[in-house]
């Protein structure tokens, strides 16, 4: 008898079990105090947002200003354009920002546009210009008053 073993081309040949990589750990969920937070800083956010854009809802700005402009074209499929001062140039401007709220205005005046007897015209316009945005700002306030009661279906 020999020691030699000879293998048999008809015998199964048999697998060592094929061997994982441990799974990577997965990240733990988040705490509920985690969680919490997060949304608390969701909530801050969409607060600040909100008191940013009503705070630009009670100032109306007008503004008429005079000064060497560039026309720009916004797209060249579609009609619309933006003007902008030229580089380097002089703006002689007047601006009047009104709180809705507690009825403050500032006036904002270039030294030119008050001193300058050529603008005096402008400065009426832009005085007009105030008065009908106010009006209009007003009437809009007043259609979404109603608006807002006619949803309600609290009587007005």
């Amino acid at each position: 008898m020999s020691d030699t073993a000879v293998a048999d081309p008809a015998a199964p040949t048999i697998q060592p079990p094929a061997v994982q990589a441990p799974a990577a750990p997965s990240a733990p969920p988040p705490s509920g105090a985690a969680v919490i937070q997060n949304e608390q800083g969701k909530a801050n956010s969409l607060l600040n947002t909100i008191a940013d854009k009503l705070d630009r809802l009670v100032t109306l700005t007008v503004v008429t200003a005079i000064a060497d402009i560039d026309v720009v074209q916004d797209d060249p499929n579609q009609v619309g354009f933006t003007c902008r001062p030229k580089s380097g140039t002089t703006i002689e401007a007047f601006q009047t920002q009104v709180n809705l709220v507690t009825g403050d205005i500032e006036n904002l005046i270039s030294r030119d546009f008050a001193t300058n007897t050529a603008y005096h015209s402008l400065t009426e316009f832009h005085l007009a210009q105030v008065t009908k945005s106010s009006d209009i700002v007003s009437t809009n306030l007043k259609a979404i008053r109603d608006l807002a009661v006619q949803i309600s279906g609290r009587p007005s």
